[in-house]
């Protein structure tokens, strides 16, 4: 049966998973030679949030090469959100069996739901790299928005439910804590359009991971077993 430390190992190896294929998909995800929209700095970034088949084709300035080098990229993506949708709802079924609280259940469903978006996202972006290449119809921009504001809505959902765990946990923790509760308002404010906050919710995100990551390596590792008592004892008092 699955216990909290099970549950930490599980994540943390999940964790590794999802750094090594961060890396590789960056390789397959170049800065593009077009001008993008004002706020954007990550090209990807950039293509998720377009609103039409003419400003894609602007980001690639006609580099075929480069749309190819992205349709890849794609399809590596759907092994990468498969990954951070475990890291994420394994990351609240430890807490689940750690503190018991409803919001570990809640962080779950928004981990899958995340993933859910974001294959469906991918399946419009494959469908938009293909229109550029001239083999396709482009996607419905709408959908590709709706799928894109429910994926990053739902990660921030999910690290919005580990709060209560993490909170207990060192400097590794609040320093979670911290970037999970600026990445709320980021979040929000780049679904409704201000663009220029796009950079810190992608920083905040990755910088959540890492600090989510390393947590778990430490636990793994047998470090801090005091600090997983002292949250046992609390969610037990709640």
């Amino acid at each position: 049966m699955l216990s909290a430390n099970k549950g930490f190992r599980i994540t943390a190896v999940l964790g590794l998973t999802v750094l090594a294929l961060g890396i590789l998909i960056s390789f397959y995800y170049p800065p593009l030679p077009g001008t993008m929209s004002v706020g954007f700095s990550l090209s990807i970034i950039a293509l998720e949030f377009t609103p039409s088949l003419s400003e894609a084709s602007a980001l690639f300035n006609g580099d075929n090469t480069l749309i190819h080098t992205y349709q890849f990229g794609h399809t590596l993506d759907m092994a990468y959100l498969v990954a951070y949708g475990l890291f994420l709802a394994f990351a609240n079924l430890s807490g689940w069996y750690l503190q018991r609280r409803a919001l570990s259940l809640i962080g779950i469903i928004a981990a899958g739901i995340a993933s859910s978006a974001d294959f469906a996202e991918n399946l419009q972006l494959m469908q938009l790299t293909q229109a550029l290449l001239g083999s396709g119809s482009a996607p419905d921009f709408w959908l590709l928005r709706l799928f894109v504001s429910t994926k990053f809505l739902m990660i921030c959902v999910s690290m919005l439910c580990l709060l209560p765990m993490m909170w207990q946990q060192a400097w590794l923790g609040k320093t979670f804590c911290l970037a999970t509760l600026l990445l709320a308002p980021s979040t929000i404010l780049t679904l409704t359009g201000q663009f220029q906050f796009s950079n810190a919710m992608s920083g905040l995100i990755l910088l959540a991971w890492i600090c989510l990551l390393l947590w778990m390596i430490k636990v793994r590792n047998g470090i801090g077993d005091a600090t997983l008592k002292i949250g046992r004892v609390s969610g037990e008092m709640s």
